[in-house]
C-alpha cells in the first residue's frame, strides 16, 4: 500500500517581503530599462503588454536564470514540420530548476506557409470598433466589419486604412523555414517559462510575437495601468557625434535592430554589447532607447561598415 507524506508548504514559502521585492523588481525593470516595441509590445485595447524575447532575456539576466531546452520534432505531410519545445529555467547560483515553459511552432502557420497577399489601401480608415472586437476575441465580427475575407488593416503613409489583400500562394519549399520555426518555438517556450518562474503574468502576457507587432498601433497612454507605463531614461552623457541630443527615433531603432539581425547578432546581450563597442562607451548599454539621435546615427554607420566588411570577406 502506497504511503503518503504530509508536506507543510509554509515551511518553504517565501515571506511577504520577499514576494513584494520580486514584484517590485519586475515593475522597476519594465519602467526604467525596458522599451516599448523592443522588449514588449502593446495590443490596442488590452490591459497587459506582451513580453518579447529581448524582454524575457532581460528578466532572465536579472534573476540569473539559464534556459535549457528539450526539442521534439514532428515531420508533417508535404514537407512541413512542427517543433514542440520545453524550456526549463535553471537558477545559476544554486543550479535548481525554478520553472518550465512550453512552445510550439510549425511551417503550417500562415506567415510561413503562404507568400504573396500584398495589401493595397482603399482610402477608408479602420474603425475603432474593429480593434475592440478583435481584442474581445470576436475575430469574425471584426473581419466582417471591414469587408470580410480579402480585407485587412494596413498602414498607408502612416495612417491606418482598410486594405484589400492580394491572392496568397502556398510556399513551395517549407524547408526554408525549418530553422526559423524551431527558433520561434524555443522563443515561445522561453517567454512562457520566464513568465511562470518570475510570476510576471500579472504584468505581461504572451499574446503577441515580436515580429507580429508590425501592423498593430500603439495603445494610448491614458489607457495603460500606471505600473505599466515605461519611463524615458535620461540619455547617457557621453559626447554625441553630431551634437544632437534628441532621443533615438523609431526608424533609427528599427534600422539598428534590422542591421544587427543581418549581421547574425541575435542574442539580446550581444546586441547591446556590439552597440556599446561601436560607440566606445565605458559601460554596457541596457537599452537602445537611451541613445541620442546622433549616437544612433553613428551606430548605424558603424554597423554598415561591419556589414560591408562581412560581405567583402565572405565571413
Amino acid at each position: 500500500m502506497q504511503q503518503y507524506a504530509v508536506v507543510n508548504f509554509e515551511d518553504s514559502a517565501m515571506d511577504v517581503q520577499t514576494v513584494t521585492r520580486q514584484v517590485n523588481t519586475v515593475q522597476q525593470i519594465m519602467r526604467n530599462i525596458m522599451q516599448e516595441n523592443e522588449h514588449y509590445g502593446i495590443i490596442p485595447g488590452t490591459k497587459k503588454p506582451s513580453l518579447f524575447k529581448p524582454g524575457a532575456e532581460k528578466l532572465g539576466l536579472v534573476f540569473r536564470l539559464r534556459p535549457e531546452y528539450q526539442i521534439d520534432r514532428s515531420d508533417l505531410p508535404n514537407g512541413h514540420r512542427e517543433y514542440e519545445v520545453v524550456c526549463t529555467l535553471i537558477h545559476i547560483p544554486t543550479g535548481q530548476s525554478v520553472g518550465q515553459g512550453v512552445g510550439n511552432a510549425t511551417t503550417m502557420e500562415g506567415k510561413y506557409r503562404f507568400r504573396g497577399g500584398e495589401k493595397e489601401g482603399t482610402g477608408r480608415p479602420v474603425p475603432k470598433e474593429y480593434w475592440n472586437l478583435r481584442n474581445d476575441g470576436k475575430l469574425d465580427e471584426a473581419k466582417n466589419l471591414i469587408g470580410g475575407n480579402g480585407f485587412a488593416p494596413g498602414k498607408i503613409d502612416g495612417k491606418w486604412e482598410i486594405c484589400s489583400i492580394g491572392e496568397k500562394q502556398e510556399y513551395d519549399n517549407p524547408a526554408d523555414y525549418y530553422n526559423t520555426v524551431m527558433k520561434m518555438a524555443k522563443k515561445r517556450a522561453h517567454v512562457d517559462a520566464i513568465l511562470t518562474a518570475t510570476a510576471a503574468s500579472d504584468i505581461f502576457s504572451q499574446d503577441l510575437d515580436d515580429e507580429d507587432l508590425a501592423g498593430l498601433p500603439r495603445k494610448e497612454k491614458d489607457t495603460r495601468p500606471p505600473i505599466q507605463t515605461p519611463q524615458t531614461k535620461t540619455p547617457p552623457k557621453q559626447e554625441s557625434a553630431g551634437g544632437d541630443t534628441g532621443t533615438i527615433t523609431k526608424d533609427q531603432l528599427k534600422a539598428i535592430n534590422a542591421m544587427l539581425t543581418g549581421l547574425g547578432v541575435t542574442d539580446d546581450l550581444q546586441r547591446h554589447q556590439v552597440v556599446t563597442d561601436a560607440l566606445s562607451l565605458p559601460e554596457t548599454l541596457t537599452s537602445f532607447g537611451v541613445l541620442t539621435k546622433a549616437q544612433a546615427s553613428e551606430v548605424i554607420k558603424k554597423l554598415g561598415e561591419l556589414a560591408d566588411e562581412k560581405r567583402a570577406t565572405g565571413k
